[in-house]
């Protein structure tokens, strides 16, 4: 076998999630880089709070986890509203139901006032 083909197939099995990825998936997936930089904004220039103990731990936090605790600092439950918006799209994308999929980034990107 020569060494390229090894290489190629190797290429084509990477590409393979992307490819079967739904446009939904990818409309989530943009949706929640604009709120964790919505989330980072509002960390950056918002109060802080203490550490948890998993931060102490140096566990990153999940995308949940920030929206909650700027919902909790008084920076408004937008995000986390948008967060569990997105989860939902996540899993009615993963169910096959993109309709539901569709609907549930659309509450997110409403949610934090993305058109």
């Amino acid at each position: 076998m020569k060494p390229t083909l090894p290489l190629l197939l190797a290429a084509l099995l990477l590409a393979a999630p992307a490819a079967l990825a739904s446009p939904c998936t990818q409309a989530a997936d943009d949706t929640q880089a604009a709120l964790d930089r919505m989330i980072a904004d509002l960390a950056a220039s918002g109060p802080s709070a203490p550490e948890s103990d998993s931060a102490l731990l140096s566990h990153d936090p999940s995308p949940s986890a920030l929206a909650k605790t700027e919902a909790e600092i008084g920076d408004g439950v937008k995000p986390e509203i948008a967060q569990k918006a997105l989860e939902r799209a996540r899993a009615a994308a993963a169910a096959g139901d993109e309709e539901a999929c569709q609907k549930d980034v659309a509450a997110a990107r409403d949610a934090i006032g993305l058109e």
